[in-house]
């Protein structure tokens, strides 16, 4: 897909998405196009919650702010949650290893696994009260925050023991006798 300055559209993208965050478009993230067709059934809006059903990999992920329109893939089913249910709480309960248990059991398909909507729409979701459902919401976010530190601090961590090999051997080149190893 190919970024139109003039679209109409703004485009949601697997790759915009974290794992455990709500989405909240970002100017990095601008992707428009101009729809050839009818948007109706793929715009996604604050509040909707995104369930990929393609793939092997089926995540959902609360859409907290959005440009409108904003579109999304048939890769993806948009989940509209009735006034009592949190998005990011329903985002994190089916992400959770027993929702995905559940799902792991009725995607089908061997070229590309699809969850059908029909077996999706039946799975029950188990609704608390709004503030533990907003506290668990909240839990989510904290944990993806601390996935994404953890990440960070090892990719850092990586360059630092990079530097320090590529010192020592600079400093081995400098200072030691150099042999053949054949």
């Amino acid at each position: 897909m190919e970024h139109d300055p003039k679209g109409t559209h703004q485009v949601l993208l697997t790759r915009h998405l974290r794992d455990g965050v709500p989405y909240r478009f970002e100017a990095r993230d601008e992707l428009r196009i101009v729809p050839g067709r009818g948007t109706a059934r793929y715009e996604v809006h604050s509040g909707d919650v995104v369930f990929m059903s393609r793939g092997t990999r089926n995540l959902a992920w609360a859409i907290a702010a959005v440009p409108v329109p904003t579109i999304v893939s048939v890769s993806f089913y948009i989940l509209r949650p009735k006034a009592e249910v949190e998005p990011s709480y329903l985002a994190w309960y089916l992400n959770q290893p027993p929702a995905q248990g559940a799902i792991d059991q009725i995607r089908t398909g061997a070229g590309t696994p699809i969850v059908q909507r029909a077996a999706f729409e039946r799975l029950e979701v188990v609704v608390p009260a709004p503030d533990v459902q907003s506290a668990i919401g909240h839990l989510a976010e904290l944990q993806a925050r601390e996935r994404q530190l953890r990440a960070g601090l090892v990719e850092a961590t990586d360059r630092l023991h990079a530097a320090a090999g590529h010192e020592i051997i600079e400093r081995l080149w400098r200072h030691a006798p150099r042999r053949r190893t054949s």
